[in-house]
């Protein structure tokens, strides 16, 4: 059983950046609306609103157990278990033709019904993320390259 969790240091990160995008808004909502109670209000709500995606909705770990599953846990309670064979693992959406670089979704899709969702792990260190991704399947390490012949005219 191998569990993977958020980094502390990716959270201290978002921590400082929620208190920076705070104070621009705070002085931006100052200067275009020549209210301080306004543009403290504005800048709460957004420092509150990133400190929520950071340590609510992005806080989670990822077991995967010996048995094939893969579970999510949030705040000591099991949220969601999936039978890893049952969907197919990807790094990549199937709507999508490309990828950013600095992504870390893990998306799934059921083989019973097409259905496509995704896990944002982007608290989770690269290498955690990379390790995943090849005990889920979604990344062979030694796969052959694709050799395309060309005609020369």
């Amino acid at each position: 059983m191998k569990e993977y969790k958020s980094k502390l240091t990716t959270k201290l990160f978002w921590t400082i950046c929620a208190f920076c995008g705070g104070w621009f808004v705070l002085n931006l909502t100052a200067k275009l609306t020549h209210n301080f109670l306004i543009a403290v209000v504005a800048a709460i709500i957004v420092v509150c609103l990133i400190l929520y995606k950071v340590f609510v909705s992005d806080n989670f770990s990822v077991i995967l157990t010996d048995d094939n599953k893969f579970l999510v846990k949030r705040f000591g309670k099991i949220i969601t278990s999936l039978d890893i064979d049952k969907y197919s693992w990807s790094e990549y959406s199937q709507y999508s033709n490309t990828k950013n670089a600095e992504d870390q979704d893990i998306y799934y899709i059921s083989k019973e019904t097409g259905n496509e969702c995704y896990f944002d792990c982007s608290n989770f260190s690269g290498d955690d993320y990379e390790q995943l991704l090849t005990a889920l399947g979604a990344r062979n390490q030694n796969s052959e390259p694709i050799k395309v012949d060309t005609v020369k005219k």
